[in-house]
């Protein structure tokens, strides 16, 4: 059913591609220039199909909740008033376009490398992943005053990129979970010596080389720094393919900005 969709998707998009873009051949085989709104697929479904066709790997993002809030002690809120533990979370997982040369995630829409938003009338359905919650709230929850309604962050990431993903709802954050519980890098760190401290400080390239040999991919890192103007491991980036299953080489990494020794610290 899903692949007479998609062909009968580039019947009906093509010649309005061919149409609206002079032959333009660029509009179909780089679509990821063009930045498609949410009220254009809802109009056009053909054209998430499209989008979700040339995803070719996604990016694991998890974040470590000491740093965040270390950088945002004013805007860090315990889910509950209950302190987590002390792991890495789920940020979200995110399609990528195969064919694109910029960094992992480049700002400017117009040249970014990842679609966003593909289908407007599939908004988060709870009830379909209500098998799903505890698991979620233990590895996805948010320390968000802003927002402390986890269920709401599920509901952006899957808009926003789950619905670009090619997986159904419940397939979707089911993935994301079993990466999470198969390459835990809380595990993987403290196996490797990284523990978090308040007052050690690690080489980046241990916490690197720690997750390419455990996981067989390279990751990107970001880092932030707290209040004492030090440098912290505060997210950590994976190449998945496209089944969200298994690690894959990265075509590019992400600008890390972080210096060659950064803090882990204690949560």
């Amino acid at each position: 059913m899903k692949l007479l969709y998609c062909s009968l998707a580039a019947v009906l998009v093509l010649p309005l591609a061919l149409a609206g873009a002079a032959a333009d051949f660029d509009f179909f085989f780089h679509v990821q220039q063009v930045t498609v709104d949410p009220i254009i697929v809802t109009l056009y479904p053909p054209v998430a199909c499209i989008i979700t066709q040339r995803v070719r790997w996604l990016v694991a993002s998890v974040q470590w909740p000491g740093s965040y809030c270390d950088t945002r002690a004013d805007r860090c809120c315990y889910p509950g008033n209950q302190k987590p533990a002390a792991d890495f979370t789920i940020h979200g997982l995110w399609p990528n376009y195969a064919d694109c040369r910029r960094g992992l995630l480049t700002p400017d829409a117009a040249t970014r490398c990842w679609p966003d938003y593909c289908n407007a009338t599939d908004p988060l359905n709870t009830s379909l992943i209500k098998d799903l919650e505890s698991d979620l709230l233990r590895n996805w929850g948010t320390l968000s005053c802003r927002n402390r309604n986890a269920t709401a962050f599920w509901s952006h990431q899957w808009r926003r990129h789950g619905t670009c993903s090619g997986m159904d709802q419940h397939a979707y954050f089911r993935a994301a979970l079993d990466f999470k519980a198969r390459f835990n890098l809380t595990r993987i760190l403290a196996d490797a010596g990284v523990a978090p401290s308040r007052n050690e400080t690690y080489l980046l390239s241990s916490i690197e080389d720690a997750v390419t040999k455990a996981t067989g991919s390279a990751p990107s890192v970001e880092c932030n720094r707290n209040g004492r103007d030090e440098m912290e491991l505060y997210q950590v980036f994976q190449c998945v393919g496209r089944d969200g299953r298994s690690p894959v080489h990265c075509p590019r990494r992400l600008e890390s900005r972080c210096t060659d020794k950064v803090k882990f610290p204690a949560f």
